[in-house]
């Protein structure tokens, strides 16, 4: 009779552990310089808010793609999974997963990939709702001219666009030369073909 023997995991050796211990220490002294700052930006019990919030998933959503056909989005909306509004926080069309309620959840499920409409152009983007929400406390209107300082990956830049009317114009600008190209696929797959209203440069802000 043959018996597989189990091997053992090599326990750590002094000098892993060692060096594990001085990262924890090194990680723990950036959290605690970060959190004194913004503690004493914010006061002690707000601080503590927002910093519970910070540790929590990120919360992912779907922003409808304003320059996408509507009517294919609509078809699409009985095979996505369930949704709901934030129409109380944003004035855009954006939707997040419904009843989550575990923060295990937000992990789990995704939103499918975005498709394109009849003409080519993506029917919505899926970002952090956070990011919407930035936009949104800028208040843009249609006609404002907007620079977008450090703009890859692109998703802030589309939510802008979508708040943009034909008179309207925004500058994204971004440094690195591969970030830069991949802006200008996700504006050529979001935006009517060659639209003036945008601008893209490589400027170190």
């Amino acid at each position: 009779k043959i018996e597989a023997s189990k091997s053992k995991k090599p326990a750590k050796s002094k000098a892993k552990e060692k060096a594990a211990v001085r990262e924890q220490e090194r990680r723990d002294a950036i959290f605690n310089a970060f959190s004194n700052f913004y503690e004493q930006e914010y006061g002690h019990e707000r601080w503590q808010t927002l910093i519970e919030a910070l540790k929590k998933p990120v919360r992912h959503c779907i922003m409808v793609n304003k320059y996408s056909n509507t009517d294919d989005f609509k078809e699409r909306l009985p095979m996505l999974p369930e949704l709901v509004p934030l129409s109380s926080f944003v004035s855009i069309p954006c939707f997040a997963l419904a009843n989550i309620e575990k923060e295990d959840e937000v992990q789990e499920r995704r939103f499918p990939p975005p498709q394109k409409d009849r003409f080519g152009i993506t029917d919505y983007y899926i970002l952090d709702a956070g990011s919407v929400l930035a936009t949104e406390a800028l208040d843009i209107q249609p006609d404002d001219r907007v620079l977008d300082l450090c703009a890859a990956p692109g998703g802030k830049s589309i939510s802008i666009m979508q708040r943009l009317g034909e008179y309207g114009s925004l500058t994204v600008n971004e440094l690195s030369p591969d970030r830069r190209r991949r802006l200008r696929q996700v504006f050529d797959g979001y935006l009517p073909p060659k639209d003036e209203r945008i601008t893209v440069m490589g400027k170190d802000g």
